[in-house]
């Protein structure tokens, strides 16, 4: 990689640039979208690449603490790094980010379903997240995780596996979970925030749900 880089996350995360690196994230950016895009922006300026962040839809507030640096246009990125993007249609059209899916170089994926739109493509179908990937790509970077990073990748593993609940959830998933609270993830907060915090519109949807139960088979199905 040059000194530029763009990095692009979406639902499906994409990074865009090398040298100048660009990630971009996709329409509706999820936990291992916006987590993935985030930690390989850190990654890439811990190398001294000109890196930024790119979404086609706003980030949600409760992915705030991620921080990344938002692409402004600022610079030209010469590579474009697609990160949990399975394919094109899921970058989306806004901020411009249709001009930067026409031409990735590289997807680092977890979906079995990806189409290979990308010039050469990083796949693990058996990763519960591409945070579980890219956990492995920053390692061979040779990229010290910190703390933010961890948190970052974290984020991505736990909303990506329902906190672990979901069947993906593998041996190697508890095991990269294991490396990121030991490069300081702080898990309890994270845990807090992303799965025991809901905002108040929520709440109430969920109160008016709980008041139009319906029982059935003598209760045990509702």
């Amino acid at each position: 990689m040059d000194d530029r880089t763009t990095g692009c996350a979406a639902d499906g995360a994409a990074p865009a640039g090398c040298g100048q690196h660009f990630d971009s994230v996709p329409q509706n950016p999820d936990g291992d979208t916006i987590g993935c895009g985030s930690a390989l922006y850190y990654a890439l300026k811990a190398l001294e690449k000109t890196t930024a962040v790119l979404c086609s839809d706003a980030i949600p507030s409760r992915y705030a603490f991620t921080n990344p640096r938002l692409f402004k246009g600022e610079f030209e990125p010469r590579t474009v790094i697609a990160v949990d993007v399975a394919g094109l249609q899921l970058f989306g059209e806004n901020n411009g980010v249709p001009q930067f899916a026409r031409h990735v170089d590289l997807c680092i994926d977890h979906h079995a379903g990806n189409n290979g739109y990308a010039d050469f493509t990083l796949l693990d179908a058996g990763a519960a997240a591409a945070a579980e990937l890219l956990y492995q790509v920053i390692v061979e970077m040779g990229v010290t995780i910190t703390p933010h990073i961890a948190d970052c990748l974290y984020t991505g593993i736990a909303t990506d596996t329902g906190c672990f609940k979901f069947s993906s959830t593998t041996a190697n998933t508890h095991k990269v979970a294991a490396k990121l609270i030991e490069a300081g993830c702080h898990v309890e907060e994270l845990n807090t925030l992303l799965f025991d915090t809901k905002p108040r519109a929520r709440m109430e949807a969920e109160r008016i749900a709980r008041n139009h139960l319906e029982y059935y088979l003598d209760g045990r199905c509702a």
